[in-house]
């Protein structure tokens, strides 16, 4: 995966992952940071809009769709408000292709479907960043 480490002038890309299952956060977390990325996390919709009230703007975001408090639609569109233009990647265990195409409608960016991948993750990272 490529990495994205300060050297002089070039700075981080930074990321936030937005997932209600501390598992899946934490993997992803781990190989974003791996990887080289200043990574960001918030375990639902409602703690992801706070951290970018905060001014705290994120390159890319990958956004779990189903949560408690406030789902991944609701988060992205609020988040949107704050920050139009901003790249969200829908990151979901709903893996049929007719949710892809529904996630997309919606206005997500992307879509990463769970168990995610080095190999998936690399590939939304060449796209977006």
């Amino acid at each position: 995966m490529k990495k994205n480490i300060s050297k002089g002038n070039e700075v981080r890309k930074t990321v936030m992952v937005v997932d209600d299952h501390r598992y899946s956060l934490l993997a992803l977390t781990r190989m974003l940071e791996q990887a080289g990325y200043e990574v960001i996390s918030a375990e639902n919709g409602h703690e992801a809009i706070k951290i970018v009230q905060t001014g705290k703007f994120p390159d890319l975001v990958f956004m779990d769709i189903k949560m408690p408090v406030l789902d991944g639609y609701a988060t992205m569109k609020e988040i949107r408000k704050l920050k139009p233009g901003i790249k969200v990647i829908a990151e979901t265990a709903y893996g049929l292709e007719g949710d892809k195409n529904l996630i997309i409608k919606a206005g997500f960016d992307g879509y990463l479907p769970k168990p995610i991948t080095t190999q998936s993750l690399e590939e939304i990272l060449k796209i977006f960043l």
